[in-house]
């Protein structure tokens, strides 16, 4: 994986076990990183998942590890945060990007597409949920739903496109 600055949001964490049945906003510690995070606005993309539990983890793992080592390399990208599985196969994962337009070419990119396509066989559900996150200049963090329209749009996992061989991580 590419290696990159340290960034503060690396010093978000789950707030508690039950952290992914919460709003983003309440699910991570955001006041750890909030005194070194300037004043700005971010896209966000939450993905809450209930993984399988016939879920083949170091395949899930390895499309995820791609799919991150790519995002990191494209144009906007700030931060990943990778949730950690609860007993029940929940789980609360995160991209910020500098805007919606980055992130959505970023998903078109092969790995992204690889993982997307594998959803079917590693989620019983999953939803995808577009937040506009700012850094308050007065302090603190807001959060609010990108598109009233489509604040959460929810997939039913789909049979995988036929891949093209030497795309798939090793």
């Amino acid at each position: 994986m590419s290696h990159r600055s340290p960034s503060p949001f690396d010093r978000l964490q789950p707030v508690s076990g039950r952290y992914a049945t919460l709003p983003v906003a309440d699910a991570f510690t955001w006041d750890a990183c909030e005194a070194d995070v300037q004043p700005g606005e971010w896209y966000m993309v939450a993905f809450r998942s209930t993984r399988l539990p016939s879920v083949d983890e170091e395949r899930l793992t390895s499309h995820d590890d791609w799919a991150h080592a790519e995002a990191m390399r494209a144009p906007g990208y700030v931060h990943y945060f990778r949730g950690p599985t609860q007993p029940d196969g929940g789980c609360l994962s995160f991209c910020l990007w500098d805007s919606r337009a980055e992130a959505r070419a970023a998903a078109g990119r092969p790995a992204h597409t690889q993982a997307a396509a594998f959803t079917h066989e590693a989620y019983a559900e999953y939803a995808l949920e577009f937040h506009r996150v700012a850094r308050l200049a007065g302090g603190g963090f807001s959060f609010e739903v990108w598109d009233e329209d489509q604040a959460v749009e929810i997939v039913e996992p789909a049979p995988p496109p036929v891949l093209k061989p030497g795309l798939a991580p090793s």
